[in-house]
């Protein structure tokens, strides 16, 4: 019987291939970045699995770990991890106070909530979500906004322009805002996308902020803007959306010069001069691609440490069986006379002396394949094809990495010297 071989190591070299083409379907990341949790208990409409399948992609392809959450109830050790709560549109399901009481101090301990409604608000959707927001300045309305000039196609699926200057509407221009309710918003809270002059009801909010604590609140009438199929086909919303959760998880508190409205002030002659003066340009695609490949990295380790955890229980298990069987076979030769060659099991020592082998060969591959991706970057940096920022950050995760590896590579090096002497 031989042990079950250790989950191979993947190429980084190969997997940066595969990469750098337009990236097409969806890594597990969860390494420790930002921990955005969906509640998937209060039968909401937006759920990672369907309805907001986009939303999510959208987020772990920006550097944030997207999860459902389905721990009922909601308790407070349960939001630890958590740096963002959503809660899609409850529908017919209502949170008990001790619950209100947990996300209000989760908001004032530095926690971001986004709370998202439909038309109708609560009332229509029979929950109390309102509850939550009116702590923050904030609740939904018992309304149904249409626009009959400004929509996509129906009056029910207004596109909202009238947008308030804010961390999270940084170079949006308009937002689709499908079946949404209207929000009531006090002094507490800001009030960053309201209905037009000809929308019903007009000039009213439908998407508000508020910060209370450490934390931040952001509402919106409508859960459909990140709908797959519905607002997130609006490019607009597309925007909204990674701001909105850099915001809330305090990525980001200062808005940056909107690109838009910097193009708007430049005139024809001033663009034609920037144009000329401007670095070789850098592919945005690239320096995406190049973030999603180096996350890709410390996903994948870690996706393999659990495989290699849950090996190391199925080893157990069949040294307890291996163990099990040479008393068994002891016995039979005892009692019987029949020779039975238990000596083509490995003994515990010998296992332990190949899989430390094993592990040292599996690192150093690894390490290898890390300088090379590293080395990779550096030369796009010294290029010029990579902005500085970007090389920075990516070479910050490598060297991590690196100094990681190297680490456990000299304790199992003495480890295997150990078992040598």
């Amino acid at each position: 019987m031989h042990r079950l071989n250790r989950p191979a190591q993947v190429s980084l070299v190969h997997l940066s291939r595969i990469l750098i083409r337009p990236f097409e379907g969806e890594l597990a990341m969860s390494g420790r970045r930002k921990l955005i949790l969906f509640d998937q208990t209060q039968n909401e409409r937006g759920r990672l699995d369907s309805t907001y399948q986009d939303l999510g992609k959208l987020l772990k392809d920006n550097d944030f770990d997207v999860e459902p959450y389905t721990e009922f109830m909601l308790l407070a050790k349960n939001l630890d991890s958590a740096d963002v709560l959503v809660f899609g549109c409850p529908n017919s399901s209502k949170l008990r106070p001790a619950e209100i009481d947990v996300l209000k101090r989760f908001v004032q301990k530095g926690g971001g909530l986004m709370l998202l409604s439909l038309s109708g608000g609560d009332r229509g959707l029979m929950n109390n979500m309102s509850q939550v927001s009116k702590s923050f300045g904030i609740s939904f309305d018992n309304t149904a906004v249409r626009d009959d000039r400004s929509n996509a196609g129906l009056p029910t699926m207004p596109i909202i322009s009238n947008i308030t200057p804010h961390p999270s509407t940084v170079d949006v221009i308009d937002i689709l805002v499908p079946s949404a309710c209207t929000l009531t918003v006090t002094d507490k809270a800001i009030a960053i996308a309201s209905t037009s002059e000809t929308g019903e009801p007009p000039n009213k909010p439908v998407i508000a902020v508020a910060e209370s604590g450490k934390g931040r609140v952001l509402c919106a009438g409508s859960y459909e803007i990140f709908r797959r199929g519905g607002g997130m086909k609006h490019s607009g919303n597309q925007n909204f959306a990674l701001n909105a959760f850099r915001w809330l998880s305090g990525e980001i508190t200062v808005a940056k010069p909107s690109k838009v409205a910097d193009s708007q002030k430049e005139t024809p002659d001033k663009k034609e001069e920037s144009k000329k003066k401007k670095d070789p340009p850098v592919s945005d695609e690239f320096e995406k691609t190049m973030k999603r490949l180096v996350n890709a990295v410390f996903d994948l380790q870690k996706d393999l440490e659990k495989i290699t955890s849950q090996m190391d229980s199925v080893d157990k298990n069949i040294e307890q069986l291996r163990d099990q069987f040479q008393d068994f076979a002891e016995k039979t030769q005892k009692q019987l006379g029949v020779m039975i060659p238990a000596s083509q099991f490995k003994t515990e020592e010998e296992s332990k002396f190949s899989e430390v082998e094993s592990d040292i060969k599996s690192l150093r591959k690894e390490a290898k394949s890390v300088a090379q991706l590293r080395d990779h970057i550096e030369e796009r940096y010294s290029s010029g094809a990579m902005t500085k920022e970007s090389y920075d950050e990516q070479a910050k995760k490598l060297d991590a990495r690196l100094e990681n590896l190297e680490k456990k590579l000299a304790a199992k090096e003495q480890e295997l010297a150990d078992l040598s002497s």
